[in-house]
């Protein structure tokens, strides 16, 4: 079944700047008159974002158990925690708590079906599972991508299934205290430190290196011309790997602008408006032609889908290009080494 759902990234992304009086310190992020500070507040609202829908996931589950909503309304709700986990997505810089968190929050490349596998071992089991437990397991049961096989794969017997259910519901609410975990780290500026040279350095290296992860999640499928890997498509199972992409564009967009104090008004102060200009068309065009209508895999199944997949993928090429190698020229830094580099 696809889950069709409007991409609301904009909303979920950016910081509002209407802040009202009663909302607690907690809630807003760390107040610096640093240069990262217009970045800073768009990864504190990313992360506020996914731990709210990560709760919303762990309640709406357990009502689902209780017969309460529908499963379709519990594929959505799974739907808007993916998408809000996009900002998030692929991070090598940043809070390094938050970064230690990010690995149990998804598993991929599933390369062997590992969570297919672990997932069949853990609903067989006779045991009444509980987030402690499920946290103590293998990163492949713990996060979005379990939940995914619970909710979508033939093999899953959650809807006939009470202990399923409430291993599910453990599964879930790991994942939310993950969540929660991700956004406590973030109620803090990583980057304060830093000089001016130093976070340009920084900031240029987290918008490459979330585009190159990106861009790993489709040349993986892609493989080589006339041999497509389609099972290395994410959310292959939900048919929602491409909307997925161009949420993750859309988060990449808003870091670069960082409501208006991030590199976009950088370059621009550089004497560099050109460079700029061609960069803001680039996402606006990558996003605007970027299609949903049908997922990766889907694409990968013709030589067509195969074609157009490979199209969008260039369209990513020309972002890297722009942000890796002409920002970094002009602007004089040096990108930090990426850990998906050569894998």
């Amino acid at each position: 079944m696809k889950t069709t759902l409007s991409i609301l990234a904009t909303a979920v992304l950016i910081l509002s700047g209407c802040q009202s009086s009663t909302v607690t310190k907690s809630s807003v992020p760390e107040q610096t008159n640093h240069a990262s500070q217009g970045v800073y507040a768009v990864e504190f609202a990313s992360a506020k974002r996914f731990s709210e829908h990560a709760d919303n996931l762990h309640a709406d589950f357990a009502k689902y158990c209780l017969g309460e909503i529908s499963q379709d309304e519990i594929q959505n709700q799974w739907h808007n925690t993916m998408v809000s986990w996009m900002a998030l997505q692929g991070q090598e810089r940043g809070s390094e708590q938050a970064l230690a968190q990010s690995w149990n929050v998804q598993f991929w490349p599933d390369k062997k079906n590992t969570t297919g596998r672990k997932m069949s071992s853990l609903i067989k089991q006779d045991k009444t599972w509980t987030a402690q437990d499920i946290s103590l397991q293998s990163v492949t049961v713990q996060g979005l991508g379990s939940i995914e096989w619970l909710l979508y794969d033939a093999a899953s017997t959650l809807g006939s299934s009470n202990q399923v259910c409430q291993t599910g519901n453990a599964i879930t609410e790991n994942l939310a205290n993950n969540a929660k975990s991700i956004y406590t780290a973030w109620k803090v500026n990583p980057w304060v430190a830093l000089d001016d040279k130093a976070w340009t350095s920084e900031y240029i290296s987290l918008l490459s290196n979330q585009l190159e992860y990106s861009m790993k999640k489709m040349s993986r499928p892609l493989a080589n011309f006339g041999q497509p890997r389609p099972y290395f498509a994410e959310s292959w199972r939900s048919e929602t790997s491409m909307l997925n992409l161009k949420v993750n564009v859309e988060a990449l967009q808003a870091l670069y602008i960082a409501n208006g104090n991030g590199l976009d008004k950088l370059l621009r102060q550089r004497g560099k408006s050109g460079l700029a200009d061609s960069i803001r068309q680039q996402f606006t065009m990558t996003i605007e032609t970027w299609p949903t209508d049908q997922s990766l895999f889907d694409l990968l199944q013709s030589k067509d889908g195969y074609r157009l997949a490979y199209s969008n993928y260039n369209k990513l090429e020309q972002l890297k290009y722009l942000i890796h190698e002409e920002v970094a020229i002009e602007l004089g830094v040096v990108i930090g080494f990426n850990a998906t580099d050569g894998d």
